[in-house]
């Protein structure tokens, strides 16, 4: 099984609400894909960013899963595709696509008990000892292999790899999101971290 992740940003003067809409009816676009075997929306509640900023835009990540990559091209190049791409522009201001290294599999978040890190800078294994002392129920860590680029659309946020956090419940989340950001302060990691819902389509 192979995985794919994406970042998307919404358009200049949407709201996140008007972005969200946008996306949920694009998600019917996605699932028309030919061999397509997941898809999970995660859809940005709110992010954490530390005092200089975070490194990465973000309102919504993708979790896309195909058989191969060679299945998930071939479904690139279908006509159900060619309908996905000309509904883009009702609601994506950019994209950014990631091959990962390998399948993690795909857990729910429904309530917003999630955290999607980002990390471009040091060494994600500290930041996994660190979380390792926090209250998360689950850590699935996606490294990236290659970034995809969008046809007509700006280069791709670099990501080293996404920390993907599970929790009992959003202010679990909330917490532990807090946490983290001030330990990137202290370490010089260069990190973005998110709490998410998700939504699952298939």
């Amino acid at each position: 099984m192979f995985k794919r992740m994406s970042v998307l940003v919404r358009r200049d003067g949407d709201s996140q609400a008007q972005f969200s809409q946008g996306w949920l009816h694009h998600g019917e676009f996605i699932t028309q894909l030919p061999g397509l075997r997941g898809y999970v929306q995660n859809h940005v509640e709110e992010e954490f960013a530390p005092p200089g900023g975070a490194f990465l835009r973000a309102d919504g990540f993708v979790e896309l899963c195909f058989d191969s990559p060679e299945a998930m091209a071939e479904a690139f190049q279908s006509s159900a595709a060619v309908a996905m791409a000309q509904d883009e522009p009702n609601f994506l201001g950019h994209g950014s696509g990631y091959s990962l290294a390998g399948y993690t599999g795909l857990r729910d978040a429904e309530e917003g008990n999630k955290l999607i890190v980002a990390v471009e800078q040091g060494d994600a294994a500290q930041l996994e000892a660190a979380i390792a002392t926090l209250p998360s129920q689950a850590l699935i860590r996606d490294e990236v292999t290659a970034l995809i680029a969008k046809a007509a659309m700006a280069p791709p946020q670099p990501v080293k790899c996404f920390l993907h956090l599970f929790f009992s419940n959003a202010e679990e989340a909330r917490n532990t999101a807090r946490a983290l950001a001030a330990l990137t302060t202290k370490t010089g990691l260069q990190t973005a971290v998110f709490r998410v819902r998700t939504i699952r389509f298939a």
